[in-house]
């Protein structure tokens, strides 16, 4: 009964992600219907990145509830969580592709005497930051499922542990993507190259800074998720107003 009840939240919150998903989908289609260009493509596919993160931590979690408790189980969310770190800095790396309307790379030219180039850069900056305010609070809600399941498995220090080194490093890592052009599968494909990056850029101030910007900004919305869901709201269904 409560294993059905936990599935049952766990497509309801995805429902909602994917709603939410759709609805940036939806602001691209407009950008295209009323300049006539298809830009921002990258967005659609940048946004799929950014919900990786969270089917890996939805299927992680659904795993391990299944799993057996013991050594296996413990051996089990070992490849879970690497494969979870490596793909976490996908979520928030949505706010980087802001550098493109900042730059105006889609605003050669207004698309009609009514619609001016100050309004379509207004338009491109709201619709910009509903999908990286959508794929950010994707990979929080993937970081709170993920420090819930893996407390059940390793104690809430270590899941503690884990959720704390992903907000170290996602900084680091967005960072790698954005001026490295490294992709997440990089670690795996090509190793030579990603540990030569990262080798490059760890004696980069700049990259510290950045690292440390992000690093702080994921902290600080994670903490605002991880209050809101436990304090809740008050609700007094007795109440007539």
């Amino acid at each position: 009964m409560i294993e059905r009840a936990k599935r049952s939240e766990f497509l309801s919150l995805s429902l909602i992600l994917a709603l939410a998903a759709s609805g940036c989908l939806l602001l691209l289609g407009v950008r295209f219907a009323i300049s006539g260009k298809l830009a921002y493509k990258y967005l659609v596919w940048n946004l799929v990145l950014a919900m990786a993160p969270y089917v890996i931590a939805a299927v992680g979690a659904h795993l391990l509830a299944r799993a057996l408790p013991g050594r296996r189980k413990s051996l089990l969310a070992l490849p879970i969580a690497a494969l979870w770190l490596v793909f976490y800095p996908n979520a928030p790396y949505i706010f980087t592709d802001f550098i493109h309307v900042i730059n105006k790379t889609y605003l050669r030219a207004a698309p009609s005497e009514w619609l001016g180039l100050n309004a379509l850069l207004w338009y491109d900056l709201l619709m910009n930051a509903a999908f990286a305010f959508i794929g950010h609070f994707i990979g929080l809600v993937s970081m709170w499922l993920v420090e819930t399941a893996f407390a059940e498995v390793w104690g809430k220090r270590a899941a503690r542990v884990l959720v704390g080194a992903a907000i170290l490093f996602s900084g680091f890592g967005i960072y790698l993507g954005r001026f490295s052009r490294l992709n997440s599968w990089d670690i795996a494909f090509d190793p030579g190259r990603f540990l030569g990056e990262v080798a490059d850029a760890s004696a980069e101030p700049k990259a510290i800074l950045f690292s440390a910007v992000f690093s702080i900004f994921i902290l600080l919305s994670y903490a605002a998720l991880v209050v809101f869901k436990r304090i809740g709201l008050p609700v007094n269904p007795d109440r007539g107003d």
